[in-house]
């Protein structure tokens, strides 16, 4: 593992913290409702079973620890590029839920543009891999999720097996954050991290 455990914890905390900003917004919009049932029968924090920013901060970590053994780890991010996108990606999460009950096409399209925007202002040709990771296994999870009745989605915006079909370009933004994040984990030539 090359995250030292000051960073996993760090990485970890952030990624739970943005995922329970997200997830309010889009109970408190109606985006998504949670069901009584055995995953939801846990501590809530916020509007989120405490799984919920658990699973995220673990996703973080992960694909930040990925992005590590990926090749050409960038040594010029900043903190400053960091912090650009964790709010990046948190007001893309937001603006999905302000938008759930707007047609699909014009919603799932500004959100797309919002991460490429992320992508090419903070992301590499390493972080599309991680990028893609997230843009694939999270609606998967996310579906599974729907499937077993934990959760719903708003019927004006579960047209994705179930899930919003803005979740891929929001997973992807969140990917291509991390890689970033992971980035700025990294060891410098002395030693040293940039974070953490």
């Amino acid at each position: 593992m090359k995250l030292r455990m000051p960073q996993v914890v760090f990485l970890f905390l952030l990624g739970a913290a943005a995922s329970l900003v997200g997830d309010h917004a889009h109970v408190v919009t109606g985006t998504t409702v949670y069901f009584e049932t055995a995953l939801t029968a846990v501590p809530f924090v916020w509007s989120s079973p405490i799984w919920f920013p658990t699973m995220v901060g673990v996703a973080t970590v992960t694909l930040a620890e990925i992005r590590l053994h990926l090749p050409g780890v960038r040594t010029g991010v900043t903190a400053r590029q960091g912090l650009a996108g964790v709010a990046a990606v948190v007001g893309i999460y937001v603006t999905t839920a302000l938008v759930h009950t707007a047609p699909p096409v014009p919603g799932t399209v500004l959100v797309v543009a919002m991460s490429v925007i992320t992508w090419c202002a903070l992301g590499d040709k390493q972080s599309l891999v991680c990028g893609m990771l997230a843009a694939i296994l999270g609606p998967v999870v996310e579906i599974v999720l729907v499937e077993v009745g934990v959760f719903a989605y708003h019927a004006d915006s579960d047209g994705l097996f179930g899930v919003g079909p803005f979740l891929p370009p929001l997973y992807f933004a969140f990917g291509v954050v991390v890689a970033l994040l992971g980035e700025l984990c990294a060891e410098t030539a002395d030693g040293a991290t940039r974070l953490g």
